[in-house]
């Protein structure tokens, strides 16, 4: 890695941990591609009130696996998600 002149070096421990919050952001994409694939493997088989059962459940544990792996700007909008679902059937 080339560093400007200007820009004093890192230390390790901020690299460490810069380094921990990529793989857990990873990780929260590599859980949603899974649900991803498991979703379009099973939804053709169930039928719709099954469907929308199954994703409402989804989108909230997707909530809290953001919150504990993703970046906060993915957990806000999953919870501005849920937030307008809950708006639009009338659950507050």
């Amino acid at each position: 890695m080339f560093r400007d002149a200007e820009s004093p070096p890192r230390p390790p421990q901020d690299c460490w941990a810069q380094k921990a919050d990529e793989r857990r952001e990873e990780r929260f994409y590599w859980i949603c591609a899974r649900i991803t694939l498991i979703d379009l493997a099973t939804f053709p088989h169930l039928g719709f009130v099954a469907v929308i059962c199954i994703f409402l459940i989804q989108i909230v544990a997707l909530a809290a696996l953001a919150r504990k792996y993703a970046d906060e700007n993915i957990a806000i909008a999953i919870d501005k998600i849920i937030a307008s679902i809950c708006d639009r059937f009338g659950w507050k």
